[in-house]
């Protein structure tokens, strides 16, 4: 455990100096980029006096080891910096964002298992349907979720007219009822987060499909059909129960795929996640948050890697047994 700890935190650190430093090393200044908060250039144009008063603003002016120092002791007190883009505290941006970004994300994992857990389930039962189905998410694990995402959009939200083709709720709407407001923010997420679903969910399929195999060829299975015990029991408190470990586990794993699923599909339905922060702020050089939102994907990521490892080194220890 203390190793895996170590290695955690020497990731980290890695990940931490990259992300400051590969910002800084893209061509353009930050300050040259003067643009509201909806993103949309002004026609201003920043004297020399301005920018370097600017520059000293932000601490860009002091050499880049001295601004690191700075960074790091920002970060430590909980401090992300003040965004260029948006002239507001990055933490506060995040905070504003993240929710939306967490709630497809959550749904499409939390989807995705269930739906591969399920059907690979149903396949043990039934072999015309674990051969067709696996057939069809071989072909369908391969493509991103960013272009499931854009067929959606042409084939399904452009057909279908209560489907929103963009946006996380309706414009200046004024809802009656509670019910109302939820099923207008479930209609606005539904696309993005099916377009995780169908992304994700194969590879739940391929690792439960292989857990519940290896778990049908265990001694205790035949001895609980020797009994005669029903075939649903079986289905349930044997091959599921005993079976899980590894999907739970790759639902972990999964976390670092779901997040840059997350941002790509955001990108494409207009959904006012992080996504759209993300891309502003590469757009517009925005150093801080860049660097603010990578450190907090690359804790969220890392924590979910951990977990995946301490359950992977639980089900070693229990098969030694």
């Amino acid at each position: 455990m203390k190793r895996r700890v170590l290695c955690m935190i020497g990731t980290f650190l890695v990940i931490y100096l990259f992300n400051f430093f590969l910002p800084r090393m893209m061509p353009g200044d930050p300050l040259l980029y003067s643009s509201t908060v909806s993103g949309e250039d002004m026609d201003l144009e920043y004297s020399k006096e301005q920018l370097d008063q600017m520059r000293a603003y932000y601490g860009l002016d002091q050499p880049v080891f001295t601004q690191l120092v700075q960074t790091v002791k920002k970060n430590l007190k909980g401090d992300l910096g003040l965004s260029i883009h948006y002239k507001k505290p990055v933490a506060a941006v995040l905070r504003e964002r993240l929710p939306w970004s967490l709630s497809v994300m959550g749904a499409a994992l939390i989807l995705s298992l269930a739906a591969g857990t399920f059907l690979a389930l149903l396949g043990m039962q039934k072999k015309w349907i674990d051969r067709t189905v696996f057939k069809i998410l071989s072909a369908l694990t391969e493509i991103p979720a960013y272009l499931i995402g854009l067929l959606l959009l042409f084939l399904a939200a452009a057909k279908i007219s209560w489907l929103p083709l963009s946006g996380g709720a309706a414009a200046f709407a004024r809802y009656e009822t509670s019910g109302e407001r939820a099923w207008d923010l479930i209609s606005h997420g539904l696309l993005p987060v099916l377009s995780l679903v169908i992304a994700l969910f194969p590879g739940f399929y391929f690792t439960a499909r292989a857990s519940f195999l290896e778990v049908m060829a265990k001694p205790y299975l035949l001895n609980a059909r020797a009994k005669g015990l029903k075939a649903g029991r079986i289905r349930w408190s044997y091959i599921f129960r005993n079976g899980m470990t590894p999907i739970v586990v790759r639902f972990f794993l999964n976390v670092g795929t779901a997040v840059g699923g997350t941002l790509l599909v955001e990108n494409v339905f207009a959904y006012p996640g992080l996504g759209l922060v993300m891309r502003e702020a590469v757009r517009y050089r925005d150093y801080m948050m860049i660097q603010g939102f990578f450190l907090m994907s690359t804790v969220l990521v890392l924590t979910s890697l951990f977990l995946a490892d301490v359950l992977n080194a639980e089900i070693d220890r229990e098969d030694l047994k």
